[in-house]
């Protein structure tokens, strides 16, 4: 009877001790598996946050083109504007030099 009893706790102690490694075991594999998940999200987070990042850089850009737009054409019209009063101040220019060759030199 006694060496039953004694069988029945090294029994039960191996049957704890096959949980607890059993648990172990498991406990071991959620943590494995939360790490790779968490991996997994974190790479998911950096690649949507480059893409957000490309997204927010290329609005930026095609914003800074629309403002640029109204600017360089308001500069090529300043641009026309001064040759076109630089070819009139060059024509005024050279009728008073010819004028003055013709005088100096008794042309006319």
């Amino acid at each position: 009877m006694l060496t039953e009893v004694l069988k029945e706790i090294r029994a039960t102690e191996e049957k704890a001790d096959d949980i607890r490694r059993r648990a172990l075991a498991e406990s071991r594999r959620i943590i494995q598996d939360a790490e790779r998940k968490s991996t997994e999200i974190l790479l998911q987070n950096v690649a949507k946050a480059e893409e957000e990042g490309k997204e927010i850089i290329t609005a930026a850009e095609k914003d800074a083109q629309s403002q640029i737009i109204p600017v360089q054409q308001r500069a090529d019209e300043d641009i026309g504007r001064i040759k076109a009063a630089a070819r009139a101040k060059q024509e005024k220019a050279i009728t008073m030099v010819m004028e003055r060759i013709v005088k100096t030199y008794g042309y006319s």
